[in-house]
């Protein structure tokens, strides 16, 4: 019985002791958790913070935004890079003779110096991509296999998506992405309360990228963090994690009716013929698709500057258009008969009204509407203007689709009034209705001065008409959305502008060859002839539009618009070179001509089929 008293004695001692313990461990873990906002083991360590920083500290490799293809299925955003991705590490590992070694044999095929490479490692305190000139640096595949074989701590080469590359194509159409905390609470409201987004989240805010920001919204970021100990040294097992959303349908692409080749291209002659102000508009013959649409001045949606205006894509603003408005008065007066077939009329240069004179001093003498139309004679048209009355011109403008907006617009499942180009401007006749009725007015309207506006988009889309006999379509700039597997998400169809233009309301098809012939004759004998020395036999029509510049001097608008090969139409075309100092040489046929040379290298080329999504 003794002996059983002591066992149990003993027993409850050991119990004793061991409830001692944990409640002592208790006590230390929650001292640890609840006080250690100040210091543990006197080494100034926060392990609060530091906990959550382990946990959040890690590099965004995808933003899982949607990104823009061009008709070929070539990317226009989000190209991917292989690049380095360094982790603070234990700043013992660098005293190590082996690791020591192995990181300077880093630093070599980096091409840095090895002290300036240790200094950048010892002074990791957070993630951070290896960087050169600013912007994440891409590895060649050699110098990727070289450093992964390495094996360093902390050092791991990863794929990066760069939403916008250095040399980024199409800056104004793709447009910019930031914060814009009014544009959430008003048009993503649900999206807003629900958490997905936040006043801070960045959204498309110009171009595409804020035409389609419903769609582009991803599902999340694609991340990678390193979970170290308190010593910065991997943990076995966790060592580098990436973090994904685990769904293969998104983020969706938005297919562009670009070819990001021609773009490029473009954008590189604009450079080349420094194009300061001005857009290029090239639309698809058949079907009327936006094929390029450069814009001046260059913009690059990685280095926003609103003050500098250079984001505006001058492709969708409206500016006088010169002679180029002309077609429209040309097409009322043969359609109403308002000419007869041979009738000429005299330019002396000056029209004795109205303060009007034609360009060439001393006139043209006698000549015919088509002569007149090859030649750009402004006094034979103001007195064909007379005739039809300035109702009439506008009247034909809007058959001709040149007042409103014309790119392509529709309803689109949850989205009643989806317009692709963002911040098209309207084409304009007449400021005021009882400028119609002004003889003078109607003078300079025919000649496409004093209210008139035209876009460069609906100035391509005018050649597009003529080419359809009359029939007014709507350019697209997006063929569709896909899911990232390649199915079709949504598509959007060609279409006519019939809301603002009946198809039984347009010019007949017979005026339409006519014009198309008469802008023949401005290349072969007008004021077209420069492009004679083009790739391709070309045709269209020219302009030269008195402004006023932004300084209060005069200025001009040079324009060409046309089509080719002539004979068997691929494109249409429209190039603006704008804001220039009066009487400056006309570089519009120069850039004319070398686009239209850039698209006939093209069709030179062996077909190639569109690369897989």
């Amino acid at each position: 019985m003794r002996e059983t008293g002591v066992r149990k004695n003993r027993i409850f001692i050991v119990l004793t002791g061991i409830t001692a313990v944990l409640v002592l461990w208790n006590i230390r873990l929650f001292w640890i958790q609840a006080a250690a906002v100040h210091s543990f083991a006197g080494r100034g360590i926060d392990l609060t913070e530091n906990s959550v920083i382990q946990r959040a500290e890690g590099i965004v490799l995808d933003s899982g935004r949607g990104d823009f293809l061009d008709r070929r299925l070539e990317p226009l955003t989000g190209r991917e890079l292989q690049v380095l991705v360094l982790f603070p590490v234990n700043k013992q590992v660098l005293e190590s003779g082996t690791e020591a070694s192995r990181y300077e044999e880093a630093a070599g095929i980096l091409g840095v110096p090895p002290a300036q490479w240790k200094s950048l490692i010892l002074g990791l305190e957070s993630p951070r991509l290896w960087q050169r000139a600013g912007r994440p640096a891409p590895l060649s595949p050699g110098e990727a296999r070289r450093l992964e074989a390495l094996g360093l701590p902390g050092v791991r080469v990863l794929p990066y998506k760069e939403r916008y590359a250095e040399d980024q194509t199409a800056g104004q159409l793709i447009g910019f992405i930031g914060q814009n905390p009014e544009r959430i609470t008003k048009q993503f409201t649900d999206q807003f309360h629900k958490g997905e987004l936040q006043l801070t989240s960045k959204i498309g805010n110009a171009g595409l990228e804020k035409t389609f920001e419903p769609w582009l919204q991803g599902l999340g970021p694609t991340s990678v963090s390193l979970f170290t100990d308190g010593t910065k040294r991997a943990l076995p097992g966790l060592d580098a994690r990436r973090i994904a959303p685990d769904n293969p349908n998104y983020p969706l692409q938005v297919v562009t009716t670009l070819d990001g080749r021609i773009q490029r291209e473009i954008e590189a002659v604009m450079e080349r013929l420094r194009i300061r102000e001005g857009a290029v508009v090239v639309l698809d013959a058949e079907r009327g698709d936006t094929v390029a649409a450069a814009s001046r001045p260059a913009f690059h949606p990685g280095h926003v500057d609103l003050s500098g205006g250079g984001w505006s894509n001058r492709a969708v603003k409206a500016a006088a258009p010169g002679s180029v408005f002309k077609t429209v008065t040309a097409a009322a007066a043969l359609e109403t008969k308002a000419v007869r077939p041979g009738e000429t009329f005299e330019c002396t240069g000056e029209l004795g009204r109205f303060g009007l004179s034609c360009w060439k001093e001393g006139g043209h003498g006698r000549l015919t509407l088509e002569e007149a139309y090859a030649q750009s004679c402004n006094v034979a048209f103001a007195k064909i203007a007379e005739r039809l009355g300035g109702e009439k011109l506008e009247l034909y403008a809007r058959k001709l689709g040149l007042t409103g907006t014309v790119g392509w617009s529709g309803e689109v499942h949850g989205h009643p009034h989806l317009h692709q180009w963002d911040g098209e401007e309207g084409g304009l006749v007449y400021a005021d209705p009882a400028a119609a009725r002004d003889a003078g007015a109607v003078a300079q309207t025919s000649i496409g001065q004093r209210d008139v506006q035209l876009t460069p988009l609906a100035a391509a889309n005018l050649v597009v008409t003529l080419l359809h006999g009359g029939e007014v379509r709507s350019p697209r700039l997006v063929e569709s959305i896909r899911f990232r597997t390649g199915r079709p998400y949504e598509v959007f169809e060609p279409k006519m502008r019939t809301a603002a233009v009946p198809a039984d309301e347009g010019i007949a098809p017979g005026t339409a060859k006519v014009l198309l012939k008469w802008m023949q004759g401005v290349v072969s004998r007008g004021t077209g002839r420069p492009l004679q020395q083009a790739v391709w036999p070309l045709a269209g029509k020219s302009g030269t539009a008195q402004i006023t510049l932004k300084n209060g001097q005069p200025g001009e608008n040079h324009w060409f618009v046309g089509y080719g090969p002539a004979a068997k139409p691929r494109y249409a075309a429209a190039v603006l070179v704008g804001q220039l100092p009066e009487g400056q040489k006309n570089t519009s046929l120069t850039l004319f001509r070398e686009v239209m040379d850039v698209l006939a290298k093209q069709e030179a080329k062996p077909k190639m089929s569109p690369s897989p999504s």
